[in-house]
């Protein structure tokens, strides 16, 4: 089943982060053969419902990025794609290999459990490997994290498949830092887009206060940045001094929710460390 083309915005979804229902996208990598279709490689990506899929496919003659998204509608699910591809097409004069880019968007509506089959390059005529996929949902009784797997059956071919979940909340541990001593940590959770919370940090015996907030990074000037979600599950952390109504920022820190500490310089003197991280379980 080929994914046909569209052009009216993507409902974006309104399920929850939290526990119900968890979404699994199954995909094969296949590619024609003299007996039979030849599986290449396979992989699973896993979690909540919100959950995006990107799909990176590449071998020496082609690559292959795509970033999967859906919207439940029923007993049905409108799967969207957007895709970038490059083909070797062949070499210049001086040898230097030619590449032909194209970009494109799909959409499909299909049962749960059913398989639809896509071809990378857009058209089933030119042959060559074609994807297929299966959306299965599950009951889940927790809050899950998302996760992924995948398996190369041909060493010629590199399949990536890595799930995307959009924060809209985080657990943030602050610190401040000066030379070799460290203030307690102080951690919160925070709702992106909520109020701006007041902290309070202690160094050294001399207290700091802040107004802090979240906010989704600047978008990505790049159209292929943008379409595959590469800055999706980058959450930022503005940082303003408690007395200028509205809080103007001294500065803002970014990165994903991998407990990686990210420091930001203070007009003090000090330096702000701040660490993001998935909430527990609600």
């Amino acid at each position: 089943m080929g994914l046909s083309s569209f052009s009216s915005v993507f409902l974006a979804l309104a399920a929850l982060q939290g526990p119900g229902t968890r979404l699994t996208y199954r995909v094969r990598v296949i590619e024609p053969a003299a007996v039979a279709p030849r599986l290449l490689a396979s992989g699973t990506v896993s979690g909540p419902l919100d959950n995006e899929m990107r799909l990176t496919l590449r071998s020496d003659t082609a690559e292959v990025e795509a970033l999967f998204y859906l919207s439940p509608v029923g007993d049905t699910v409108s799967l969207s794609a957007e895709f970038y591809t490059r083909r070797l097409v062949g070499r210049s004069r001086r040898g230097l290999p030619l590449w032909e880019d194209d970009t494109y968007r799909r959409l499909i509506r299909l049962a749960w459990s059913d398989t639809a089959r896509i071809y990378p390059f857009g058209d089933s005529r030119r042959g060559g490997a074609w994807v297929e996929l299966i959306l299965e949902r599950q009951f889940a009784g927790g809050e899950g994290r998302a996760s992924e797997q995948f398996d190369l059956v041909d060493s010629t071919r590199d399949l990536r498949v890595e799930a995307v979940v959009r924060p809209r909340r985080a657990r943030v541990i602050l610190n401040l830092v000066r030379g070799d001593t460290v203030s307690g940590p102080r951690g919160m959770d925070l709702v992106l887009d909520e109020p701006p919370r007041v902290v309070q940090l202690v160094l050294r015996g001399r207290a700091t206060t802040f107004v802090v907030s979240l906010a989704r990074p600047t978008p990505a000037i790049s159209p292929r940045d943008r379409a595959l979600g590469l800055d999706a599950e980058v959450i930022c952390l503005r940082v303003a001094p408690p007395d200028t109504p509205p809080p103007q920022p001294v500065g803002t820190v970014c990165g994903k929710l991998n407990n990686v500490a990210r420091l930001l310089p203070l007009p003090t003197g000090d330096t702000l460390a701040a660490t993001f991280a998935w909430p527990g379980a609600r």
